[in-house]
Formats: C-alpha cells, sequence, structure tokens
C-alpha cells in the first residue's frame, strides 16, 4: 500500500511508523461557463472524513494508525459469486456491490453488505423506467462506475450486455430497491468502461476509460445531477494521456488526481492534478519511493492522504 500526501506532494510506500471555467461553484461563483448553476460544495462531516470509515466499530480507526493488520471478517449469509471489474460503494452502513465478471459472463446481480450484521444480502436488479411499466433489468455491466448520492447509489458507464453507444446513468435507491435510468440531456459522452467517477456535491466528473472499440480516452466530462445534462470540460496544461482502469480521487472539491491505469502500450505510475479554480492540468514530480507501474488499482483519499493499493502491470500482478 502507497500513501500520497498532498501537503507535501510526496508518495512513499506506508510502514508502521508512517481552459473552461470550474464546474465547481465556491460561494462567490453563480455559474459556470454554460451559465448554468452548479451547486456549491458539500462540506459536511461525510466528504471530509475518512472516506472508508462505515458504521462498522472495527473501521473507525482507519485514519488513526491505530492498527495496520489486515483481518479475515466473519460474514454471513450466501457469498456473492467470486467476480473482478465489479464496482462498490457505501451508503450508511451498507456497500453495494454491483455486476462485474467471473471470466465467462459479465454479472447483473446487486449484493448487499450490512456492516451492523456483517450479512450479505442480494437486492433487486429491476429496472422501473415508469411507474406504469412492466419491470426490466439493468443490463449485465463490467468496468463500471459507482457513485453514492443521498441514500442512492448511482451506475455510471460500463461495457453492458446489450451494449451502448452512449453512457448511461442508473439510480439505485437503497431503501426501497428500485433502479431507475436518469433521461440524460446535453453532449452524453461515448460508451466506455474503465473510467472514473467522482462526485462533488451535485455534480459528477467522469474521466477517460476504453471505448467500445477499446481506444483509450482522456477526455473529461461534467454530469449536473439537478438538470440532469452532461457538458465536454475542457481544460488547458498537458493533462493525462489516454487510459483505462486508473483510480482517481477529488481533494476537497478543487483538486482532482489521476495516478496509473494502463494505456494502449504500457502500464502507467505518473501522477496528473487538475485545478478547478484555474482549469489547469499539472504533472506532479514526485519525490520519495513511489508505486511502481499499475492499472485497476483501488484508493481512498483520508484528509490530505490519498492511500492506493493493489492493481496489475502487463507483467504481474500488485498484492501492496
Amino acid at each position: 500500500m502507497f500513501g500520497f500526501s498532498k501537503r507535501r506532494m510526496k508518495l512513499g510506500r506506508l510502514n508502521s511508523a508512517q481552459g473552461t471555467r470550474s464546474p465547481m461553484r465556491h460561494p462567490k461563483r453563480s455559474s459556470n461557463s454554460s451559465g448554468e448553476a452548479v451547486p456549491p460544495s458539500n462540506n459536511d462531516s461525510e466528504e471530509k472524513s475518512c472516506q472508508c470509515s462505515s458504521g462498522a466499530p472495527e473501521f473507525n480507526d482507519c485514519a488513526s494508525g491505530g492498527s495496520e493488520n489486515w483481518m479475515l471478517l466473519s460474514i454471513a449469509g450466501e457469498k456473492p459469486t467470486p467476480r473482478f471489474n465489479h464496482a462498490a460503494a457505501v451508503v450508511g452502513n451498507k456497500m453495494v456491490v454491483v455486476g462485474g465478471e467471473t471470466g465467462s459472463r459479465m454479472l447483473e446481480d446487486v449484493q448487499v453488505l450490512n456492516f451492523d450484521s456483517f450479512s450479505w444480502t442480494t437486492a433487486s436488479s429491476k429496472l422501473y423506467l415508469s411507474p406504469t411499466s412492466l419491470p426490466l433489468k439493468i443490463p449485465a455491466c463490467k468496468g463500471h462506475a459507482l457513485v453514492q448520492w443521498g441514500k442512492k447509489i448511482l451506475m455510471v458507464g460500463g461495457k453492458t450486455d446489450p451494449s451502448s453507444e452512449k453512457v448511461s446513468v442508473w439510480a439505485f435507491d437503497t431503501e426501497t430497491e428500485c433502479w431507475s435510468l436518469l433521461e440524460a440531456k446535453g453532449d452524453v459522452p461515448v460508451a466506455r468502461s474503465g473510467h472514473t467517477v467522482l462526485r462533488a456535491s451535485s455534480v459528477l466528473i467522469l474521466f477517460g476509460g476504453e471505448d467500445v472499440k477499446r481506444r483509450k480516452l482522456n477526455d473529461l466530462h461534467m454530469f449536473d445531477l439537478k438538470s440532469l445534462t452532461w457538458l465536454p470540460l475542457h481544460c488547458t496544461g498537458t493533462g493525462p494521456s489516454p487510459r483505462s482502469n486508473h483510480v482517481s480521487a477529488l481533494y476537497d472539491d478543487k483538486l482532482l488526481l489521476i495516478f496509473g491505469g494502463s494505456s494502449k502500450s504500457r502500464t502507467l505510475n505518473d501522477l496528473y492534478t487538475l485545478d478547478f479554480e484555474t482549469m489547469a492540468w499539472s504533472r506532479i514530480k514526485i519525490r520519495g519511493f513511489h508505486p511502481s507501474p499499475r492499472a485497476g488499482c483501488c484508493g481512498v483519499l483520508c484528509g490530505t492522504k490519498w492511500y492506493i493499493a493493489g492493481g496489475g502491470s502487463r507483467k504481474r500482478s500488485m498484492s501492496k
């Protein structure tokens, strides 16, 4: 596992001792470049606290460094089918896992882990297009993104069966366990998988991925959850090269971080930031020990530190 400190712009191995106006509206700003209002940053405790926390007391010390040992949890209920290229998100005391692939087929199931009882249950994958229509099912998918929004989980993009030409956004209500399809407007991005999606208040930020023709992408888009409108974002500076299966984070709703991923010919370990105040990309010169090239890793932002773990390269998989 590796940690990146925003304060010192330093990346190192962890040990037991250690062009377009911004889509984000801050207090003095009232609109973006298109004139559409963008909600202010959400500064509640959920956004500021360690994002790996939950209602389970075992996880409350994740940012304190009190324990750095992995432990196997005893989980009740029927275990989900083994999978990869799935996605997960946390809402309250639940973690929702959607889709993925087994190696022979893509999955369309919805699995829920309750942190209070530490038990698995299977939720509905039915999709209601309208209150009077017959229920359908969400498509089998892999390489998609899940984002928490209030009591809902948003599923954005991914390689689906049946396939789609454009990115779709589905919403899963964790209380009613019903799915709905958001009717998006604007310049909807092309369908893709292996992208990243982050939420700042009621705005989603999508970067990169791989399209249905397996072409790597490095475009940046914003989705306004209030108007359900997609907008492309244009930036200055030299940004990340086209890539998929990278990892991203949003610091203080002002700074987008992009690390690693897979390009057309190689696996990457570069680090870029996008300042939403200036809409300018910068490549960070990494000091100290840094991760080897990897794709498919995961990361979590805790305060001013970004923890990155796992992943793999064309040569080997990573366990740290």
